[in-house]
């Protein structure tokens, strides 16, 4: 597998500024970043979801079609004889994305210990029902009950945004759908991490 250093694209204090969980928010990024800068090569080992997404981001570089984008990725993985399909704890794209969520988990507990940043995430930040406990692992115990407290206030307010979109649907209108990916993200976080 070609070697490359990965920069993230977005900062904890960016992913902040979207109204999503940041964790998820960056990991979303630095997964596509890594999939697009990997070179597929036949002793890569991929869980399934990364074998797509090598296949899907050369889709983006090559002007060929999308069939023809998956077909060389394929090709390329098939040059030797293949070891069987790796699970996420054999995935070498899987394991990147861990060691990089550990990291940004680490940096936004940091963030965690000015009292005026977790009065402001406590009103105002999100974080999804995947890394809320493990940003709890970073973080000192008195700082943990703040954690509850966004995910508590998260939970309410995406109920409450969930009930008017369903009202809305009874009635006909189908504006405000992504209320429907964010809380897919705050149930299980982003695809494939």
């Amino acid at each position: 597998m070609k070697t490359v250093a990965f920069v993230a694209a977005t900062t904890v204090g960016q992913a902040l500024t979207k109204g999503v969980c940041p964790i998820c928010e960056i990991l979303k990024d630095f997964q596509w970043t890594l999939s697009e800068s990997t070179q597929p090569k036949a002793d890569l080992r991929v869980c399934n979801f990364h074998v797509w997404a090598l296949a899907r981001s050369r889709g983006k570089i090559s002007r060929s079609t999308p069939g023809e984008t998956v077909t060389e990725v394929f090709l390329e993985l098939l040059e030797s004889p293949l070891i069987g399909k790796a699970n996420s704890a054999e995935c070498a794209l899987c394991h990147k994305v861990l060691a990089e969520e550990v990291a940004r988990l680490r940096e936004l507990a940091e963030r965690f210990q000015s009292a005026m940043f977790v009065q402001w995430m406590t009103t105002q930040g999100t974080l999804c029902l995947d890394h809320a406990p493990k940003l709890k692992e970073f973080v000192p115990l008195r700082l943990r009950p703040s954690i509850d407290k966004i995910v508590e206030r998260n939970r309410t307010e995406l109920k409450a945004e969930l009930q008017v979109f369903r009202e809305q649907l009874r009635h006909g209108a189908h504006e405000g759908g992504g209320i429907l990916g964010r809380v897919a993200e705050f149930l299980v976080g982003q695809r494939g991490l």
